[in-house]
C-alpha cells in the first residue's frame, strides 16, 4: 500500500533548490547519487556505511576525504550531504569543510529519536534541527542508551514501525543552508575516534553504473527515468567543463599540475593518483 508521506519522503530529493545551470557536488554519494548533482565524491572503502550497496560512478567522480575535501574554494553552487555528517568523527572540519567549497546546500541525517530507538553502530554523532540550528551530539560508543538500544523498538513495535514507515520525516533532519551552516557541539570535550577504527577496517564496495543494478522496485525505476532525464541535461552542462580546474590538494589547498599518472601538488609536492577517477584517498 502507498501512503502520501511516504511518496512525498521518496521524492523529497527531486525538489531541492538548484538554480540552472548551477555546479552541484554530491558528498558521500555512495550508491544513489542526487540525480541532480554533477560531480561525485566518495571513497571506495566504507561499503558497510553504504548498507553493502555498490558505490555509482556514471558521472565525474573523485576519491577523497569529506574532512579534507580536494576541491578550490567556493567552486560549487550548491552541496548535498545526505545521510553522511552522522559517520563524521569530527564534525567542525566536515561542515567547515562543506562551507569551504559550496555557496549553499542540503544536509540530512537521522534524527536524535531515530538514532535512540534504533541505533548503527557506523553512526557517531546524534542530531537535531531546532529553530534553523543544528544541535550535535557525539557518541562515546555506538550505542548511547543501552536500554533503548537494546529493545530494538523499530523493530518489535507494530506502531511505531508503522509511523515510520507512514511518516520517515517524523526520524530525519532536514536542513538547507545558504553561505553559512548554523551549528552547536553540545558535548565537543567527547571523542567520537572510536568510529575510525570501524572506518579503517571497512572493505572496499564494488561500483556499479546506473541506478537499476542490484533489487528493483517502484523507487528504483523511479530513480532511474529521474536519472535518464538529468543525465542528458547533464552531459549538455558539463560538455566544456574541465575537473582539473576545480581540484586542489587536499592537505594544503594548493593548485595541482597534471603529470602522465599523477596529479601533483605545486606547493606540498604530495602526489595522487589521476585517471579517470583522482584518488585523493592514498597520497603517494
Amino acid at each position: 500500500m502507498f501512503y502520501t508521506k511516504r511518496i512525498t519522503w521518496a521524492l523529497r530529493k527531486a525538489r531541492l533548490p538548484v538554480v540552472g545551470s548551477g555546479l552541484v557536488l554530491d558528498v558521500g554519494s555512495g550508491g544513489n547519487p542526487y540525480t541532480r548533482s554533477d560531480i561525485l565524491l566518495d571513497r571506495l572503502t566504507g561499503a558497510e556505511h553504504r548498507c553493502g550497496v555498490s558505490m555509482m560512478i556514471d558521472r565525474p567522480a573523485v576519491f577523497g576525504d569529506a574532512s579534507k575535501m580536494p576541491f578550490k574554494d567556493k567552486v560549487f553552487d550548491f552541496v548535498v550531504a545526505s545521510h553522511i555528517l552522522e559517520h563524521m568523527s569530527d564534525p567542525v572540519s566536515f561542515l567547515n569543510e562543506l562551507q569551504r567549497v559550496g555557496k549553499s546546500g542540503y544536509i540530512e541525517t537521522p534524527n536524535f529519536l531515530f538514532e535512540r530507538l534504533f541505533p548503527y553502530d557506523i553512526h557517531c554523532l546524534e542530531i537535531a534541527l531546532v529553530n534553523g540550528v543544528l544541535h550535535i551530539h557525539k557518541k562515546a560508543r555506538p550505542v548511547e542508551d543501552d536500554f533503548i538500544g537494546s529493545l530494538d523498538y523499530l523493530k518489535h513495535d507494530s506502531e511505531w514501525k508503522k509511523l515510520f514507515f507512514e511518516a520517515p520525516s517524523f526520524f530525519h533532519v532536514r536542513y538547507y543552508w545558504n553561505n553559512e551552516i548554523k551549528y552547536l557541539i553540545h558535548n565537543p570535550e567527547i571523542s567520537s575516534k572510536w568510529i575510525e577504527k570501524i572506518n579503517s577496517n571497512s572493505n572496499e564496495g564494488e561500483i556499479k553504473k546506473n541506478y537499476l543494478q542490484g533489487n528493483l522496485g517502484w523507487r528504483k525505476w523511479g530513480l532511474w527515468l529521474l536519472g535518464f532525464w538529468h543525465s542528458y541535461r547533464r552531459a549538455s552542462r558539463l560538455k566544456n567543463f574541465d575537473l582539473l580546474k576545480i581540484l586542489a590538494c587536499p592537505e594544503c589547498k594548493g593548485d595541482l599540475q597534471m603529470t602522465k599518472d599523477y596529479l601533483v601538488c605545486n606547493s606540498c609536492k604530495v602526489k595522487y593518483k589521476a585517471g579517470q577517477n583522482p584518488d585523493f584517498c592514498n597520497p603517494l
